[in-house]
């Protein structure tokens, strides 16, 4: 079988010379990953909430008990928390690999959360007025959620999705904390009136569904392990 070798003989050669980065080289490597995200999220989350502001139709993808969830300002903390969660993904993830995987995983979900956003976009849940301490980053919050993107939460599947990559080399205490950090940032969303219930429970299982397709079996691979 020598050209099954063969080919697979850059491939590995690939995978080695990446693993040989130093730490200093893999973490300048996993900020121009984020980079490059993070512009796909702008243009395809930006990109979408204009589309959806140049026309009036929308869909009501809530339920009259989810209109009424009592507003805390101070679970704006827990929302904006998600950011820091994605500063744990160049130190727990043991490979370059791994991280250009999660990166993957994530763009394909913002894709497709892209055709939830124009054809079902949702109508929003006016919040209300706040005062005090937690006033500035309820705005922030808003501001960052922008207007018209509902369904699938890209939020919640942000959290889940880093959350799912990050927990495959931690122990069972250490997941279990950062499970309930993504579980916090998903109520957070209903009780800041950001998302329905709907929009929480398909970011959620868009999330796993992409952590498995790009990131879970691929590490299953006999011939990505034997490297």
């Amino acid at each position: 079988m020598p050209r099954t070798r063969s080919s697979q003989g850059p491939s590995r050669q690939s995978v080695s010379s990446l693993s040989r980065l130093s730490r200093r080289e893999r973490l300048a490597h996993s900020v121009w990953v984020a980079v490059a995200v993070a512009l796909w999220f702008m243009l395809v989350y930006g990109g979408c909430d204009w589309i959806t502001s140049q026309h009036s139709y929308r869909i009501d993808l809530g339920s009259s008990w989810e209109k009424a969830i009592p507003f805390h300002p101070a679970a704006s903390l827990i929302y904006l928390s998600v950011y820091l969660l994605f500063l744990f993904i160049p130190f727990m993830l043991p490979s370059i690999q791994q991280v250009n995987r999660l990166a993957l995983a994530i763009s394909v979900m913002i894709g497709i959360s892209s055709m939830g956003f124009l054809l079902l976009p949702g109508r929003s849940i006016p919040p209300p007025n706040v005062e005090g301490a937690c006033a500035d980053l309820c705005q922030v919050a808003d501001f960052m959620n922008l207007s018209h993107n509902y369904l699938p939460s890209l939020h919640v599947g942000l959290a889940v999705a880093t959350v799912s990559a990050i927990n495959r080399n931690t122990s069972f205490v250490t997941a279990g904390f950062f499970w309930a950090w993504a579980l916090l940032v998903a109520l957070s969303t209903l009780i800041l009136r950001q998302h329905y219930l709907l929009d929480v429970l398909t970011g959620w299982g868009l999330a796993v569904i992409c952590i498995r397709l790009f990131l879970r079996r691929w590490q299953e691979s006999p011939a990505i392990s034997r490297d």
